[in-house]
């Protein structure tokens, strides 16, 4: 199934939701539908940062005003839309990301399952892996760090995603991490991947570098990866998934029966 990836590399103004939203609209100005099934992805924590003052002083955005936002944009160009904000938890903020269809209306959310290091102060874990019905595309989420753990991705890509969308905020001096990291999870599970990140300062001195991409099954990067302010458009097509994986038969040859049993030999 053909399908139109718009990632949308921006800026963050800390604690500034209406600033983020008025530069996030204003890049979609350049937007253009290129046929099948479309798809807008945010950054992650795109529109609140991650001062963790701001949290309280501004409150949730989901649900709230980034999940109604994400919603508008959705029904405005038709798209299935991602982004995440800050959701309410008992004790703490989940990290939560957020999926709208063209109707414009939440289809279904995710809960960030590995917070980053000192994240863990204010965020806690999600508890379960998430996949959307898009159009008859079957689509994986992850944010940021979860893309290090590729028994995620893995088990996404047996349940059946077609496509894995990663918002993230990845910072200097990572950025060859980043780059190999959104390759390998495409190669080993012969699907696509769709990460957008960053760009500019944090408020903690962080520089994000951006290099939004999206890569095919057979480990192709089809965007040009930059620090720019932009969108980033391309297309794809779900049927290249079944070629990939005719050519290299991975998943005819997985034997779990190995994979639980673990033979140790020592002197």
């Amino acid at each position: 199934m053909e399908f139109t990836m718009t990632l949308v590399q921006l800026m963050c103004e800390e604690g500034n939701r209406k600033f983020n939203f008025e530069q996030a609209e204003g890049l979609l100005r350049e937007y253009k539908n290129l046929g099948g099934v479309q798809f807008i992805v945010f950054p992650e924590l795109f529109a609140i940062g991650f001062r963790h003052e701001d949290y309280e002083q501004q409150g949730p955005g989901i649900p709230g005003p980034t999940s109604k936002f994400i919603c508008k944009i959705a029904k405005k160009f038709g798209a299935y839309v991602f982004g995440t904000d800050i959701e309410r938890g008992e004790q703490r903020y989940y990290n939560t990301l957020v999926g709208a269809g063209p109707s414009g209306d939440v289809i279904g959310t995710y809960r960030k399952i590995h917070p980053f290091q000192e994240e863990r102060d204010v965020f806690n874990g999600g508890e379960s892996i998430v996949l959307m019905e898009c159009g008859g595309i079957k689509v994986g989420v992850q944010i940021c760090y979860d893309i290090r753990f590729p028994e995620l991705s893995r088990k996404l890509a047996i349940e059946g995603a077609e496509i894995l969308i990663i918002p993230a905020a990845f910072p200097d001096p990572r950025s060859t991490h980043w780059n190999t990291l959104i390759q390998a999870r495409a190669i080993e599970n012969q699907l696509y991947v769709a990460a957008a990140n960053r760009i500019g300062f944090g408020f903690d001195k962080k520089i994000y570098f951006g290099h939004s991409q999206v890569v095919d099954p057979w480990g192709v990067i089809l965007t040009r990866r930059s620090s720019e302010y932009r969108i980033i458009q391309v297309t794809g097509d779900t049927q290249m998934i079944n070629s990939v994986r005719e050519q290299i038969t991975c998943y005819a040859d997985r034997s779990p029966i190995g994979y639980n049993k673990v033979e140790w030999f020592r002197e």
